[in-house]
């Protein structure tokens, strides 16, 4: 019966565990330090063989392979939230939520198969599973590295996320809350605080202070949640004219930080104006300026 030597740089107890029950297959010898085993097989077994070789490389080695590779370039995750966000990642793949290089997951199996099926056939005397990997799945693991990277920085981007609205929420929670009611304007181009009589909200040594923070660079958004924490107040009215915003938005947040304070209008008679107006608004008008509120 033919003889083969099969090297793993990951997943080698996997490997010595899958192929061993395979029927027709003997595992003569291993060598855990070079991570190769020698195994002798019966022709018969080479379908069977092909398949537990693939399922190993696509379950055990790929999620060691990742780990390893993401250990070493993201450094600031945690190994458990390394592991989460592989385990969902593979999960996403596998369920064929998601294609690898222009090829569905299941093809990349079937490639697998035969390329590692023609090897044995070709009672070829050493496989290196990892240079298998490297030559005949080299789009897929560019394509799986490049969407694991996304997945990563779309994770790192979530995290900052939730901490600033924890920032925010101590933030609000050292103010004591203040009876009284204010309106908070989301359009796609700019945010504006007005009272209950519709004048518009202003705060200058807020705004000082937030520009000195933000190092000049302070937009609507940033004004408008730091004159909230500041003023506290026990209700807020949400006039959400931008519900396609991008996430997060600044709604959103909004409702994240001041919770049960909010409550979003339906689409009201102001907000109505206002589209009809195409959002457009004095904002840098005098105090003194009201808008007409017909609830």
């Amino acid at each position: 019966m033919p003889i083969i030597k099969v090297t793993i740089n990951h997943a080698f107890p996997a490997l010595i565990d899958k192929l061993s029950r395979v029927s027709g297959v003997e595992v003569k010898d291993e060598d855990s330090l070079a991570n190769a085993l020698i195994c002798e097989y019966h022709p018969h077994a080479i379908p069977q063989m092909s398949q537990v070789l693939t399922n190993v490389l696509f379950s055990d080695w790929l999620f060691a392979t990742l780990e390893a590779q993401l250990q070493t370039e993201q450094r600031q995750l945690t190994n458990d939230e390394l592991e989460y966000l592989i385990l969902v990642f593979l999960h996403e793949v596998r369920s064929g939520e998601v294609t690898i290089a222009k090829r569905a997951y299941s093809e990349w199996i079937n490639r697998s198969v035969q390329g590692l099926h023609a090897l044995l056939n070709a009672n070829q005397t050493i496989i290196s599973l990892d240079g298998f990997a490297r030559f005949r799945l080299r789009a897929f693991m560019n394509g799986l590295s490049s969407m694991m990277a996304d997945r990563v920085g779309q994770f790192m981007i979530d995290r900052e996320y939730e901490e600033s609205v924890s920032m925010l929420k101590y933030m609000l929670e050292s103010q004591p809350s203040v009876e009284r009611e204010l309106h908070v304007f989301c359009a796609p181009d700019r945010v504006w605080i007005t009272d209950a009589s519709g004048g518009l909200v202003r705060d200058s040594d807020i705004t000082e202070i937030a520009l000195a923070e933000s190092g000049g660079d302070l937009n609507s958004e940033d004004l408008a949640m730091s004159i909230l924490i500041t003023r506290s107040p026990c209700r807020i009215v949400l006039h959400d004219m931008n519900p396609d915003a991008m996430w997060p938005s600044f709604a959103e947040t909004l409702d994240r930080v001041f919770s049960e304070r909010v409550q979003r209008c339906d689409h009201c008679s102001t907000c109505q104006q206002l589209e009809q107006a195409h959002h457009h608004l004095p904002v840098d008008g005098p105090h003194e300026h009201r808008f007409r509120r017909n609830h």
